[in-house]
Formats: C-alpha cells, sequence, structure tokens
C-alpha cells in the first residue's frame, strides 16, 4: 500500500470539484464512484487468486467505510497530510485545500444527519447517557445470485428493459455508469495481471494468465465457471464495499457442481479458491461483519448446495481466522454430515459455522416482517447477528441501549451514577416507589420515549441517505430498485428496516429478579438502601450482596428468573413496536447480540443489583450473567429456548465446551443441539476451549498467537483483546458434561 500524501490531497481536491460540478443525485454519485474506484483500488499481491483490494481516500462514497456513510470526509487525515506537507505547498494550493475542509465540515453526510436528528430533539443522540445512535448504511445483504447468474450485461439489459416502463432517465443512466465502473475494475487488474506476469516465475506467471483471462471474460460476459463467478463476487464486494455474501450454497454451487462434474475443477482446487477468497476476506478486516451463509429452507438445488456447503466448512477448518463468519440455517431434515463437519470444526478449535435455527427463525420471520413463507426463506443474520432479507432489504443497526445503565438512572434520579450526567428526567426517589410494579411503570415509561427516538433516529438515518445518494451498485442488486427506478433508500427498498442492538439485557432481567425478590417479596431491606449499597460497590453490605447473589437467575431453568428475562424482553419488544409506529419504517426491532460492547459498557456501568460490581462486565446477548448459570448446559439451554421468537430480529446464546467434552461426545452434543434448535433455540456461538487455556495465554502470549475466541457479535485472536474483554471471556463458563 502506497503512501503520498500529495496525491491523496490532489485526489480530495479533484473528488470535491467534482462532487460540486454535478447537482443531479444519481450522476453525481455515478461520477463520483468513476473517480473513486481507480483510485481506490490497491495492486494484486504475491499470493492472490482473486484480484481486489481497497485503500479509501481522505474523502469519498461508501455505505459504511470506518464508521462513516454516503459521502464521508476524514479531516484528521487531511491534517495529517497537511502536516506531513508542511513547507512544501504553495500558498494557493494550502487556500483550496481549506476551503475543501471548510465545504466538507458540514456537507458530509453524518453532519447531515445529526442535525436532523437535532432539528427534533435538540440533542445529538450520541450524547445520551444509557442509548446511542450513529450514522451508517450496514449489514446489506444484495442478490449475488443475480449478479453472478446475469452478470454486467444481463444488468445493463435490466436496466434498459425497466428503463422503457419509469421516467427516471438520470437514474438508469447513473446505474449504467456504474457497471460501466465494475468493468473498468476488472479490466483495470486484467492489466496489472498481464503486466506482473511479465516478471513472475513460472507457477505465478501461469496463476496470473488465469486471473487475467477470468477478468478480461466477466467484464464483457456472464461467469461461466465457478472461479469466474467467484472473481465477479470479490470484483462487485470492493467497488460497493459489500461487508456480507449472503447464501453463498445457495447462488453458487450450480457453478461448483457444473465444474466439479465436468472435471474442470476438482474438490482441492476449489478449496484453494475459495481460501484465497476467504484470505481476501481477512485482508479487509470487517470482523463484525463478512457473514457467508449455508443450509437452510428454500435453496435451489438442496443436494448441489450441501456439497458446496461441505466444502466451505472444511475451509473454514483449515484457515482458522476471525473472518469470514461461515453461519450455517440448520433445519429437521439438514443433512446431517452438515452439523457433523459443524462440531468437529468446534472441536478442533474453531469457531466456525456460528448455527442458526430455521425452525425457530422462519415462521417468526413471517409474522414480524407479514412476508410469505417463501420470501422469509430469504432471510439471512449479517454483521453481529441482525436479521434482513436478502436482496429485499436493509436492517442497519444503527442504536443501542445499555438496559442496566436505563435502571441506574432511574434509581438516581435520572442521573446515571457512573458519571454523574443527568440522561433522563427525575422519576422520584427510591423510596417513592412503593410496589414493584410502580418501578416497572417508571422504567417503561423512560424506555417508551427512548425507542421512539431511537426508532426516528433509524428513519433519518436512510432519509438523509436517500436524499444524498442513490447507492447505485447496491440498488442494482436490491429488488425493487430498478423496477421502480428508485434508489434503495429513496423509496426503492421493499423491506426497509432497522435494528437496535439491547446491552447487558440479562443483568437487567437478573437485577430486576432480586429487586422484586430481595426488597418488595421478601423485604430484606427496602430500595433506598439498595441504592446505598450499589453507590457503595457493596463495600461494607456482603450479606446483603450475597442475597442478591442468591434470587433466582436465568440461564438455569429457574422458572421464576426466567419468566422475569421473558416477560421484560417480550415488554422492551414491544416498546419498539410502539416506536417504529411513528415512522414510516416497515419494522424495527431489537436485538441481544453483544459484541465487546458487554464487557466495554460494563467497565462504565455503576454496580447493579443482581449483585455484579461496578465495572465487572455484563451480560453477552442472551447469555446468563457471568458465574449465574450453575445448573448445567441442559438447563441453560432450557432457558435460552423459552423467549418468544418474534419478540427480536438477532439473539447471541454462546456455548463453551470443554476440549475432550466436545471430543468424546459429539453425538449426545448434536442431538442436545438439535432438539435445543427445534424447539426454540433461535442461535448458538459454539467454541471449544477451557478457561485455563485462556489464563495461560495472558501468561505465554507469545505460544497462542493463532487462539481464535467468539465474544459475541464478532470473533477475535483472544492475545489482541482488550484486557476488559478477555478478563470477560476467561469467566464465561466453561461447559464439562452435558
Amino acid at each position: 500500500m502506497y503512501h503520498n500524501p500529495k496525491l491523496d490531497l490532489d485526489y480530495a481536491l479533484e473528488f470535491t470539484a467534482l462532487y460540486q460540478s454535478e447537482s443531479d443525485r444519481s450522476l453525481r454519485e455515478a461520477k463520483c464512484l468513476q473517480k473513486q474506484i481507480p483510485y481506490v483500488l490497491e495492486p494484486i499481491q504475491e499470493e492472490d487468486l482473486l484480484a481486489g483490494y481497497m485503500k479509501h481516500g481522505f474523502v469519498g462514497f461508501s455505505p459504511q467505510y470506518g464508521g462513516s456513510y454516503t459521502y464521508y470526509y476524514w479531516n484528521d487525515r487531511v491534517e495529517a497530510a497537511l502536516a506531513e506537507l508542511e513547507g512544501t505547498l504553495d500558498e494557493d494550493y494550502r487556500n483550496r485545500v481549506e476551503e475543501m475542509r471548510a465545504f466538507w465540515q458540514t456537507e458530509n453526510t453524518d453532519t447531515k444527519m445529526r442535525e436532523r436528528f437535532k432539528e427534533r430533539y435538540g440533542q445529538d443522540l450520541s450524547r445520551r447517557g444509557y442509548f446511542y445512535g450513529v450514522t451508517r448504511i450496514a449489514g446489506m445483504n444484495v442478490d449475488l445470485d443475480l449478479l453472478i447468474h446475469e452478470g454486467l450485461p444481463g444488468l445493463r439489459k435490466r436496466i434498459e428493459h425497466f428503463r422503457k416502463i419509469n421516467a427516471n432517465e438520470n437514474f438508469y443512466t447513473a446505474l449504467e455508469l456504474s457497471i460501466d465502473g465494475l468493468a473498468d475494475a476488472c479490466l483495470l487488474y486484467a492489466d496489472q495481471a498481464q503486466e506482473q506476469a511479465k516478471t513472475a516465475s513460472a507457477p505465478r506467471k501461469k496463476e496470473l494468465a488465469e486471473m487475467e483471462a477470468i477478468l478480461r471474460r466477466i467484464a464483457v460476459e456472464p461467469p461461466a465457471t465457478f472461479k469466474e463467478a467467484l472473481q465477479l463476487i470479490w470484483i462487485y464486494a470492493v467497488c460497493s464495499d459489500l461487508m456480507n455474501f449472503g447464501r453463498m450454497d445457495n447462488y453458487l454451487s450450480d457453478f461448483y457442481v457444473r465444474d466439479l462434474d465436468a472435471g474442470i475443477l476438482d474438490e482441492e482446487e476449489a478449496i484453494r479458491w475459495l481460501s484465497s477468497f476467504y484470505r481476501s476476506i481477512i485482508r479487509v478486516s470487517k470482523v463484525h461483519d463478512s457473514r457467508i451463509l449455508i443450509g437452510g429452507r428454500g435453496r435451489k438445488n438442496e443436494a448441489a448446495a450441501d456439497r458446496l456447503a461441505l466444502v466451505l466448512i472444511e475451509v473454514s477448518k483449515r484457515v482458522i481466522e476471525v473472518v469470514p463468519q461461515l453461519t450455517l440455517r440448520y433445519y429437521r431434515g439438514i443433512n446431517p454430515e452438515l452439523m457433523k463437519k459443524t462440531l468437529e470444526n468446534i472441536a478442533a478449535g474453531a469457531v466456525y459455522p456460528i448455527v442458526y435455527s430455521d425452525e425457530v427463525t422462519l415462521p417468526a420471520m413471517e409474522k414480524m416482517y407479514r412476508i410469505d413463507p417463501e420470501t422469509a426463506e430469504k432471510w439471512v443474520p449479517f454483521g453481529c447477528g441482525e436479521y434482513t432479507i436478502e436482496g429485499y432489504g436493509a436492517a442497519t443497526p444503527n442504536t443501542g441501549l445499555t438496559c442496566p445503565t436505563l435502571l441506574d438512572a432511574l434509581l438516581h434520579h435520572g442521573r446515571e451514577s457512573f458519571f454523574g450526567q443527568q440522561v433522563m428526567k427525575d422519576y422520584g426517589a427510591p423510596e417513592d416507589f412503593e410496589t414493584f410494579d410502580q418501578l416497572f411503570a417508571a422504567y417503561e415509561d423512560c424506555a417508551r420515549e427512548t425507542c421512539a427516538q431511537m426508532a426516528v433516529h433509524e428513519q433519518l438515518n436512510y432519509q438523509v441517505a436517500g436524499e444524498e445518494s442513490d447507492y447505485l451498485h447496491l440498488s442494482l442488486l436490491v429488488h425493487d430498485c430498478l423496477e421502480t427506478g428508485k434508489g434503495i433508500f429513496s423509496g426503492g427498498c421493499r423491506y426497509l428496516c432497522a435494528t437496535d442492538e439491547i446491552f447487558g439485557f440479562i443483568t437487567f432481567a437478573d437485577s430486576m429478579m432480586a429487586i422484586k425478590r430481595c426488597v418488595y417479596e421478601e423485604k430484606r431491606f427496602s430500595l433506598s438502601r439498595l441504592v446505598e449499597m450499589l453507590d457503595a460497590n457493596f463495600e461494607g453490605f456482603e450479606q446483603e450482596r450475597a442475597l442478591l447473589l442468591a434470587a433466582p437467575k436465568y440461564g438455569n431453568d429457574d422458572d421464576e428468573a426466567d419468566e422475569m428475562a421473558v416477560r421484560l424482553f417480550h415488554h422492551l419488544a414491544g416498546l419498539h413496536a410502539e416506536g417504529c409506529r411513528q415512522t414510516s419504517l416497515h419494522y424495527y426491532g431489537m436485538v441481544s447480540v453483544n459484541n465487546s460492547g458487554s464487557a466495554e459498557r460494563g467497565a462504565v456501568t455503576a454496580a447493579t443489583p443482581c449483585g455484579r460490581k461496578r465495572s465487572e462486565p455484563l451480560s453477552n446477548g442472551n447469555s446468563p450473567s457471568l458465574g449465574a448459570d450453575v445448573n448445567g448446559l441442559t438447563a441453560t439451554l432450557n432457558s435460552m429456548s423459552k423467549f418468544d421468537p418474534c419478540d427480536h430480529v438477532g439473539v447471541v446464546h454462546n456455548i463453551r465446551f470443554n476440549k475432550d467434552m466436545l471430543k468424546n461426545n459429539l453425538d449426545k452434543v448434536r442431538t442436545l443441539l438439535e432438539v435445543f434448535y427445534e424447539n426454540g433455540g433461535a442461535q448458538t456461538n459454539l467454541s471449544s476451549i477451557g478457561r485455563g487455556d485462556l489464563e495461560q495465554a495472558l501468561i505465554h502470549p507469545e505460544q497462542y498467537q493463532n487462539l481464535i475466541v467468539r465474544i459475541g457479535g464478532f470473533s477475535a485472536r483472544f492475545i489482541e483483546l482488550d484486557p476488559i474483554v478477555q478478563h470477560e471471556l476467561i469467566l464465561r463458563t466453561t461447559y464439562e458434561e452435558c
């Protein structure tokens, strides 16, 4: 990757001038993409079988580059470039740069979105203490089946067909230009491959010649082989910043099986190319995304798809890395080899595939999204585990709610006690809540307002994005954009949805259970006294803390504790639905798919009534609070299966096995999990590693360089994690027996 700050500034100035010269939204984006794509594409690397990698500029267009969205601008990078070039730039050039900086400070889409929210609520949502909002377009799952079976020429024909139906000439012209950009990227890399082959070794020369031929063909013809289809997918992903790859065994299996049966490809060669595809994803390092789906009902050719799915599981066993997040959709009657190889992968130290249940999720998606069974079969988890409809929807997760902090503020006159900030109105002193129902009603009131604001934030995120651009590359492959002549966020997306991530939910549920039991039922102490204990971090209140810790806890198949969690979860889901009704979103739902946030947010969260001390980790996803699950794996799975799947659009359940236990009980564990998936269990993150190994990794990190762990919504190398997150992982339960 090159480093040339002057060239980067030149490009930023040229991009800005081009942006300013075109007022039409569609054509402006198309022209900016034509400028951006050749600039951001990085050279072919030595080991690449697939061409494509990018380095974004100081300013540009992207759904979600570095946390920004649409037209982004990085002022700190411009400042760094100016500092590096100090004394080498003439006054006129510096003035042009300063004019550019002033322009983008207000013109970038992130700023426009935040100002739009302030106009309505008087405050930036990112500044709230217990809930937040960010600006981005995340989790897109486009119709890659359409891309590789139509190819770029087929997409051009589709544009021509719908241009005759809809009167939006500039939109269709811009779409054509966006396809030109994809074709030009193919030809640019073909030329590179041809040039590199001149000085390459004989084996590499052969690879580069094949790469060149593939790239030149897919620029002008639909893919005819497995390798060509894979390359077109990757070129599109690089140019569009696509982060998730959907149901790969469904859309790619006919290419794979046809080539395999024709003898032009064997399984090992396919593994070699898929491994290169994996390495390309790894290099981009989008650790919270990069989903590849296998399994699930509704695949075009189940037998062919299974053949490719088994190969993808094998690749995830050989290329043990943090991405891509290979994910299996389980269903009753699935090829048993898929579950067998999944558990063998986990026993061997991999963390993939993640497993989701179609038996639970399909009927829930039908009901929540108000869709027919065939459409529901297109559901996919993306990112950290949120749901969307492949090729038909968007479900960006841009808001978050830390449930224990909400409770903390409620008990402190609206002031969260860790930082002492006023984050909500004063609902009264603890002694004013004479009954548990009164406390619950106060929680309900503040949570309702919170959910409404977050839903509006999500709608505004899409609205501003749609005003700024048509997201041409995404609109090419999301129905019904071409069909209606509208960009994806300008009315073209059939299921425009959004998701809110809740953090520390089980900590919150266990806390409410402890309050109900110790304060209101057994009257061990008053709520005011409990608040004193929390403020003291339980110092001097060891006996009282023991009572709180002894209160029923979720994760043990305890009906009372589980009913509290289910009640709160269902209630919070209802408040999100109420918030959605204040918007035009098709659906706004909550997810409990925490990534490292359970540990990071826990570090800045006061002590909680469940007995958790200040700064200790919060619960992760819908997994039990740390150390609370004491009745074994079956009891934990029973608790996890009690939630109504219609109350969420994504949950995470972390299950960590002792290595020997899983290796010696594969059939027993598989049976136990299949019962779970068929009887209410929505998902599992499975891993096989002992607590002792994690503790040793802290002492001897050099010996554990490749130890991959599943955090919640993503995976990482253990030794590279923040110590706060490492601490949480060590504290999680390791199941020693079924």
